[in-house]
């Protein structure tokens, strides 16, 4: 199985594990019309797409696709919030390596962002990255204006037993419209260190009433060490990770004082 297929099936365990029926949330988050509205007025123009090309070079050999992601507007002036794994994967870490070989490296360029309400797709430029966190951030070469944005040091700190909402904008397909999915805070661990489990999807959780809590994302190097659950049953493991949003926030404002990568 080639490095890049591994993660394909890495992103399939992904889209299983989201498929499972989430926990139930309290009586009093039965109906989320009201939180939808909110959500979708408040945030849904920090919501856009970006479009990037990755490559993977193992022995010589490079593979290219073009990729997707969901990103978050972090600030007025074009600073974006996406995960590490659509800048750069290391298959090393991921439990690829060959003794006496160099281990193969995904690393992505050619990044376009396509606001809310936009047909145009805007060039970015990598500005830095956080392996620790699994965070990147990107910066728009010109934006158009003043862009809506969510501050993230106006945030709410997660618990256990906490519902969250994740806002994401979908493909084309549908219309590239904004949509939101509900989420639970599991527990925590601090293995190798502080982490929230949540199930959810990947992208900025929100508060119910719309404030910040932290991001949501898959461990991919967690993903690919596990080998199935075999007939125990063993579902405690099938969790997402979420940073809480005061790390998120503390990373996001050492990034906007940093030119963009390379320059």
């Amino acid at each position: 199985m080639t490095p890049m297929l591994r993660l394909f099936v890495a992103a399939g365990l992904l889209a299983f594990a989201a498929a499972l029926p989430a926990a139930a949330p309290d009586d009093s988050f039965d109906d989320y019309r009201a939180i939808y509205r909110d959500l979708v007025d408040r945030h849904a123009g920090a919501v856009v797409t970006v479009k990037f090309v990755m490559s993977v070079t193992s022995s010589g050999n490079e593979q290219s696709i073009e990729d997707r992601t969901q990103a978050i507007v972090v600030s007025a002036d074009g600073l974006l919030l996406v995960p590490e794994r659509a800048v750069s994967v290391d298959f090393a870490a991921l439990g690829n390596a060959t003794p006496g070989q160099a281990s193969p490296v995904a690393t992505s360029s050619d990044f376009r962002v396509r606001l809310a309400d936009s047909e145009d797709w805007l060039p970015a430029d990598l500005v830095t990255r956080d392996g620790e966190l699994g965070l990147a951030w990107l910066r728009l070469r010109q934006p158009p204006g003043v862009l809506p944005f969510v501050d993230l040091a106006k945030g709410v700190g997660p618990e256990p037993g906490m519902v969250f909402f994740s806002l994401l904008r979908t493909s084309d397909e549908w219309g590239a419209v904004p949509v939101f999915r509900p989420g639970l805070v599991l527990g925590e661990t601090r293995n190798p260190t502080f982490r929230l489990l949540v199930d959810g999807v990947p992208g900025l959780a929100f508060s119910h009433d719309g404030r910040p809590m932290g991001y949501v994302d898959i461990d991919l190097a967690a993903v690919t060490r596990q080998r199935g659950t075999g007939l125990g049953l063993d579902f405690a493991d099938m969790a997402l990770r979420m940073t809480p949003i005061d790390k998120v926030a503390a990373a996001t404002t050492q990034a906007a004082k940093l030119p963009v990568a390379g320059r």
